[in-house]
């Protein structure tokens, strides 16, 4: 791994640099170097990884108030590609983690797509956040190169970074996978590998359901978007549907051999 420096930006430069992730992130620049600046000034967070003074992943947080209480809201979070799966996301999150607690901010919250494992992975399994509620097109249909032009449907979850299990997690302790709960919805692989739902079941009624969501989100959008589109309508339904009957998405099981390679949520009702 090459050596890097995670912290808090300060230069012009460096947060110019912040538009360029975007850029090649997402195709657009979403936060300009204006606003990551006011933000910076005013009690929010623009966090970066830095590898020979360049910016090559970033997060971007503002003071907002979630529930009645006062939160940083992290809107963006974006590594340049060739830095992914380093850990630089979860090492920029335990920074960010640092700095709200300083400052007596004990929730950091934000958003993302529930379709996209390898943020659910993160999020949810490695740093114990917790999606609070789905928004239907939470973005409106917007330019993203990750989007493909579907609807941009997102989790809100809450990092509660003061509690145990916030705590646990970042210990690098997770949940068993008990692969007998009942399942939601069947699947089976398509020609081109990826899931199709064959059975969807919206009349379980046990404390914990799994729901199987797909793997390789981002190349099924590339080579089979319609199915990625009724990936998002159908999953849609059914997080919809189970979170009105009172459950929750508690965890996330990203693919591993206990899983057989597969992703799954656990909903749970009740304590």
């Amino acid at each position: 791994m090459p050596r890097f420096q995670i912290r808090l930006l300060k230069s012009v430069e460096e947060f110019r640099q912040c538009e360029e992730v975007q850029r090649h992130v997402w195709g657009m620049v979403g936060a300009s170097r204006e606003v990551l600046i006011a933000t910076q000034k005013c009690e929010g967070a623009v966090i970066g990884t830095l590898i020979e003074g360049k910016v090559v992943a970033f997060i971007y947080a503002f003071l907002g108030r979630y529930h009645g209480q006062w939160i940083h809201w992290s809107h963006q979070m974006a590594v340049e590609a060739e830095y992914r799966d380093q850990g630089f996301g979860l090492r920029m999150k335990r920074v960010h983690r640092r700095v709200a607690l300083q400052r007596g901010i004990k929730s950091i919250c934000w958003t993302f797509d529930p379709l996209q494992s390898r943020n659910a992975r993160l999020n949810i399994a490695r740093l114990g956040a917790v999606p609070e509620e789905y928004i239907v097109d939470c973005y409106g249909r917007f330019p993203s190169v990750l989007e493909r032009g579907l609807p941009s449907d997102r989790w809100i979850v809450n990092w509660k970074i003061a509690t145990r299990r916030v705590e646990e997690r970042l210990r690098g302790k997770t949940p068993v996978f008990d692969s007998t709960l009942p399942r939601v919805n069947d699947t089976r692989l398509t020609s081109q590998n990826f899931p199709e739902n064959t059975n969807i079941r919206l009349g379980l009624g046990d404390r914990r359901l799994l729901v199987e969501t797909p793997g390789q989100t981002e190349a099924m959008r590339a080579q089979a978007l319609p199915l990625a589109e009724r990936w998002r309508m159908e999953t849609r339904h059914i997080f919809q549907h189970y979170l009105a009957k009172g459950y929750r998405a508690e965890e996330f099981f990203p693919p591993r051999p206990e899983t057989e390679g597969r992703c799954f949520y656990l909903l749970r009702r009740g304590a």
